[in-house]
């Protein structure tokens, strides 16, 4: 009986936590404007903490030199204040930073990146 009662309890976590809102199903290859993915309309507010002025969102297809394959990802662009900080990004799905480009380093991260094509998101005022 109690292995019953816990296959139960899986299914039941599985159902609840496999759910997903409408929200949530939006996948890259989707978004047409940054109020599609939220972690993007929350960057037009204009600035990041560091006081750096976000100037345009493009949602792109790449490659990397390690893969054949395409991926879909995001790259932002931010108004160069100095020679040593970064000013461009690329992020995937979820906002998690890949690459980053500019500054004294060059290139931090995933660096073998070949962008296919992109779209234009937003631009700044």
């Amino acid at each position: 009986m109690k292995t019953f009662r816990h296959i139960v309890y899986a299914v039941a976590l599985l159902l609840c936590f496999g759910c997903k809102t409408q929200q949530e199903l939006v996948s890259c290859e989707d978004v047409s404007k940054t109020t599609d993915m939220p972690w993007l309309a929350s960057l037009e507010e204009g600035y990041t903490q560091d006081g750096l002025k976000l100037l345009n969102i493009d949602k792109i297809v790449y490659s990397t030199d390690d893969s054949n394959t395409t991926s879909v990802g995001f790259e932002l662009r931010y108004e160069l204040v100095c020679c040593d900080r970064p000013d461009r990004y690329i992020c995937d799905c979820d906002g998690k930073i890949i690459t980053t480009y500019g500054g004294i380093a060059g290139c931090i991260g995933v660096c073998g990146i070949k962008v296919l094509s992109r779209v234009n998101l937003y631009n700044a005022e």
